[in-house]
């Protein structure tokens, strides 16, 4: 019997001893979807990146580093640099995604995921339309990149109060808005947003209301993000009627220090709730309108950083995003700046068609009549109130013009040569050319130095407040919207990466990837076996963002290839017609 069990053992160890070479290769052949081979990996955690491959089953990550087998699909990653798919904090791609379900704008900047419902406007809840419905009608569509909802402020407002929003809710109202966010939280919404300035419908809530509704978002797990008051430049109205694009109805030192106060409000609101607080694209708090030197800029945006610390310290959970490009330049065709519906601006003026207008511009009485506009603080250009800032006509430079000796000159600087008034500058020119286009080109709220400054706290995101887009804008005026929607982050890996060295790669990539996705809740955002399989690979040394006010729709350089959820959906510079995207729910 002893002798049997011994040949036995003996007979397994040399059988072991003769399979032992062939087990490792029995490994090797271990077959996945996707292989990315031979890639500088930065896995968005912060660490050292690192070479290796990753390999991906179905729609998450299987193995990361050396990594042996076969795939259906491998990629050649020699000279490029994986990393997870962009995670962009503040959008308003939900807007528009039905209309562009292929979100190529986004795909080829390397967005696999985006948060939408931002500025307290989100397409549901509505009387006939409630928000899980909504993202089944989305999911049913079918989308190329990962979409975490927000429910709005606003839109709840008004699917409660209708036209009537102009003021607090009752008890009742109350009752059923906070009804709206728990259907809508249950449905799988990440936290509800906050449009709290003119002219959304969120600018009336009461302190009760927001916390009330911050407390029934809390029990889901949510969070509370809003658009600050103030944080545009309006002026003060007494007159309900007024409530428009360009006045708000409020204390007349708000003007002043508003952004200040919006900013404590939002913090209060945290405090009372005990919610979490993500202040959306987050602005100076201290309102600078004059010109003035960069290290104020810079100054002040440190300022606004310690009232943030301030609140962290005190135990609150504060985080916060930023628009980049910092610029937020735009083009507007200059006729139309008298002409905008959201300015609210008199019948006589606002009903015009742009050719009644440039006749009419032709005459003395009817520019004395905009005068008057002017000077009672009724008037707004851009984002610009012209009475708030009385430096305006520096912040506007011509874009196009029949006359090209005004190309590339601000308002003021024509201004001064013809030694004529700003506002009769630019009767001028749109008298000249009724075609004629300005750029928008310095905003105040948004300083290049205050955004580095403001990007570098740990808790603060960059962020796009763009919408989902098509590869190339029909042919036309294709000048009125701005490069960024085609290139943020690219942009900001080329800027704040290789040029200005303010973060390190993998630092960078942190903070637009694992930062917002563990804020979130999602398995995404790093690369690690078990994690969805959401990377972009790029060459380091050619990203940018390549588009310009002339060509914005040029796509970004260096983006070689982006996958979401495992599928690749771009590569070549061209979508590949992939709808991998999923939508995204908040669980407890």
């Amino acid at each position: 019997m002893i002798r049997r069990e011994f040949l036995f053992i003996s007979l397994t160890l040399c059988l072991v001893a003769f399979l032992w070479p062939i087990i490792p290769n029995a490994v090797a052949s271990e077959h996945y979807d996707v292989l990315i081979k031979n890639a500088k990996i930065v896995d968005g955690s912060g660490k050292a990146a690192f070479m290796g491959s990753i390999a991906i089953k179905g729609e998450k990550i299987a193995a990361v580093g050396k990594v042996d087998g076969n795939a259906d699909v491998v990629i050649d990653g020699t000279g490029l640099v994986a990393c997870p798919g962009f995670i962009d904090p503040h959008s308003h791609a939900d807007v528009s995604i039905m209309q562009f379900p292929l979100a190529e704008n986004l795909v080829m900047q390397g967005i696999t995921t985006f948060v939408g419902g931002n500025c307290g406007m989100s397409p549901a809840p509505l009387p006939k339309l409630t928000f899980a419905d909504w993202l089944a009608k989305v999911e049913k569509k079918g989308i190329s990149v990962n979409m975490a909802p927000l429910v709005g402020l606003s839109t709840m407002r008004t699917t409660v109060m209708g036209r009537d929003w102009k003021r607090e809710s009752t008890d009742e109202e109350l009752n059923q808005l906070k009804h709206l966010l728990e259907e809508s939280m249950k449905a799988g919404a990440f936290g509800f947003s906050g449009g709290i300035d003119p002219p959304w419908p969120g600018y009336f809530a009461s302190m009760e209301e927001k916390v009330e509704l911050a407390k029934v978002a809390k029990k889901y797990g949510g969070y509370y993000t809003p658009h600050t008051r103030h944080e545009r430049s309006h002026w003060v109205t007494d007159n309900l009627d007024d409530f428009s694009y360009p006045l708000y109805y409020g204390p007349p030192e708000d003007i002043w220090v508003g952004r200040y106060r919006g900013l404590l409000e939002a913090i209060e609101v945290c405090r009372q709730s005990g919610l979490p607080l993500h202040i959306a694209h987050i602005p100076n708090a201290y309102l600078l309108p004059l010109p003035h030197p960069d290290y104020l800029e810079e100054a002040a945006a440190r300022a606004t950083l310690e009232i943030v610390d301030d609140a962290r310290e005190e135990g609150l959970a504060v985080t916060c995003d930023v628009v980049l490009p910092p610029l937020a330049q735009f083009t507007q065709l200059i006729a139309n700046e008298f002409l905008n519906p959201q300015f609210h601006y008199p019948e006589w003026l606002s009903k015009l068609k742009k050719t009644e207008l440039i006749e009419k511009l032709k005459s003395t009485e009817f520019r004395a009549q905009i005068r008057e506009l002017y000077d009672s603080c009724r008037m707004k250009f851009s984002m610009i109130h012209t009475k708030a800032d009385p430096y305006w006509s520096d912040c506007f430079k011509v874009f196009k013009h029949v006359n090209n000796q005004y190309l590339g000159k601000t308002i003021g600087e024509i201004a001064k040569q013809n030694e004529k008034d700003p506002l009769e500058v630019v009767f001028d020119l749109v008298v000249e050319d009724p075609d004629a286009v300005w750029l928008h080109y310095l905003d105040r709220r948004y300083n290049e130095v205050a955004v580095a400054t403001l990007i570098q706290h740990p808790v603060c995101e960059p962020c796009t407040d763009i919408g989902a887009a098509p590869a190339k804008l029909p042919q036309g005026n294709r000048w009125l919207v701005g490069p960024a929607s085609w290139g943020v982050y690219p942009y900001y890996i080329d800027t704040y990466v290789k040029e200005k060295g303010i973060f390190s790669l993998e630092e960078a990539v942190k903070k637009a990837t694992s930062v917002p996705a563990k804020r979130l809740g999602l398995k995404r955002g790093i690369l690690e076996p078990g994690y969805y399989a959401d990377i972009v690979l790029f060459d380091f040394e050619k990203i940018a963002m390549r588009g310009d006010f002339h060509e914005p729709d040029r796509a970004p350089e260096g983006i070689e290839y982006v996958l979401v959820n495992g599928k690749i959906t771009y590569k070549d510079k061209t979508h590949t017609g992939e709808r991998a995207g999923n939508i995204l729910r908040k669980t407890r």
